[in-house]
């Protein structure tokens, strides 16, 4: 049977319903402190709603911070404490309720922190600038201590425990787009001479800490993601091709699926349709582990050719969804015929 856009996966002993993911978008709907908000649930609600297989399979929450010095945005999601527990199992209860699968993915913006940056190396990045503030305008980060470093490494921990805790099905490690784990991972912001800079593996050496301590705290049966920085497409950067030896000490670390993206300077929105969709094809065929491609895909057609040529396992829809919410609905109408809809 031909494996498609709406076949189920299974990971772990979590099965997903289809392959469309609606991937991790920062929004700035919590409160100032970090708190859920109604905005919040309602704009997952209405994009976790299912019919019959028609809908987002898995819905990954938007990057929350692990710490209270960690974060990138004036109204992002928190999870450093149990105070944000009530909001966030309302938040979950309410995306598994509509029929999708609930993950959440853990950060901290290192550098990029908005009150407190802090980085592997002390020294202004331009690769992390803030809302478009020239270099000069930019409080260069603290450089992180090894004490710092273990210390940060059990934040990533206690706060996937609290996932856990709050109901949520699955847990990604954000390792892109310019946040701490990605500036460790990128030699163009991690200058260090210890075990945690210089070749990839020492660069990767945190992550992989962290990945360490997240899984003795969430135990073995939880799904845990991903998302590798895979190209920061910057020059004297990480390539796609020094991330096969990345993806690979990942998945040999316990991860169990990968989430590809790139960009070093944040989320990059150019190109065309399924711009990096050349990680996934550099990087699945080293892996044994799913692995989901983003880049402004927009066209079910064009998510659909992806998983049955093999290039993918899972798409991630970012924009498309918040400009329509039911492009998963849609999509299965559009590919699978209008007789389901009667």
């Amino acid at each position: 049977m031909e494996i498609d856009l709406f076949s189920p996966l299974k990971i772990k002993d979590l099965i997903l319903p289809n392959r469309i993911v609606m991937p991790p978008m920062a929004l700035d709907y919590g409160t100032q402190s970090g708190e859920v908000t109604e905005k919040v649930l309602e704009h997952y609600s209405k994009r976790a709603k299912r019919v019959l297989q028609g809908g987002v399979g898995m819905i990954i929450v938007e990057h929350v911070y692990v710490s209270k010095r960690g974060k990138t945005h004036p109204c992002q999601l928190g999870i450093y404490s149990d105070c944000f527990l009530s909001g966030l199992k309302k938040l979950a209860r309410t995306i598994r309720q509509k029929g999708a699968v609930a993950g959440i993915q853990l950060s901290h913006g290192g550098g990029r922190s908005l009150v407190f940056p802090v980085a592997p190396s002390g020294f202004t990045s331009p690769y992390l600038s803030r809302y478009g503030k020239s270099v000069e305008a930019i409080k260069a980060p603290e450089e992180l201590s090894l004490e710092a470093i273990n210390e940060l490494g059990e934040d990533f921990a206690d706060a996937a425990l609290r996932a856990l805790k709050a109901g949520f099905d699955l847990i990604e490690i954000h390792g892109a787009h310019g946040y701490l784990l990605n500036q460790f991972y990128s030699p163009l912001t991690n200058k260090r001479q210890d075990k945690y800079g210089g070749t990839i593996e020492k660069r990767l050496q945190f992550s992989l800490e962290v990945i360490k301590k997240v899984r003795q705290r969430v135990g073995e049966e939880t799904p845990l993601f991903f998302r590798l920085g895979a190209d920061d497409r910057l020059p004297g950067g990480n390539s796609v091709e020094d991330s096969i030896q990345a993806a690979v000490l990942l998945e040999q670390a316990g991860i169990d699926c990968l989430d590809l993206s790139g960009g070093l300077c944040s989320y990059l929105r150019e190109g065309p349709e399924g711009f990096f969709l050349y990680m996934a094809e550099t990087i699945k065929p080293m892996v044994s582990i799913p692995v989901i491609i983003t880049g402004g895909i927009k066209n079910p057609i064009t998510a659909n050719q992806i998983i049955t040529e093999g290039k993918a396992d899972l798409i991630g829809v970012g924009r498309s969804l918040l400009k329509e919410p039911e492009w998963a609905q849609k999509a299965w109408k559009k590919l699978k015929g209008a007789k389901y809809f009667n």
